[in-house]
């Protein structure tokens, strides 16, 4: 199936959804009755992927009201829950490793004056 358009003298362009075989090149205007000429037009050649147009209709359709997420969606990782420190890598350390409340942190304490 195509979109043909069509252009009525009195009216103006309607397009209409035809099989290539139903496709002649004059027809009745749907408002007034008046023999209306095919306009020729660019084709539409070039597609987008699924997922591509899901997400430009996902925006289009969240622009004046947008969805409120309250969950993850389905399939997302949450990750193992392992924080990474360049210091101390994928473990945690607990408090006790981490020495006492004065020189903790990855960092060896000032030497006092």
């Amino acid at each position: 199936m195509a979109t043909y358009v069509f252009c009525c003298p009195d009216c103006a362009e309607f397009e209409l959804l035809l099989p290539m075989s139903e496709l002649v090149p004059v027809l009745e205007c749907p408002q007034c009755g008046l023999e209306s000429r095919r306009v020729y037009t660019a084709p539409a050649l070039t597609g987008t992927h699924r997922a591509t147009d899901r997400a430009r209709n996902a925006a289009e359709a969240s622009a004046e009201s947008p969805s409120v997420v309250r969950s993850l969606p389905p399939g997302a990782g949450i990750g193992n829950g392992q924080r990474w420190s360049p210091f101390t890598g994928a473990a945690p350390r607990t408090a006790g490793q981490r020495g006492s409340a004065q020189g903790s942190g990855p960092y060896q304490p000032l030497p006092r004056p």
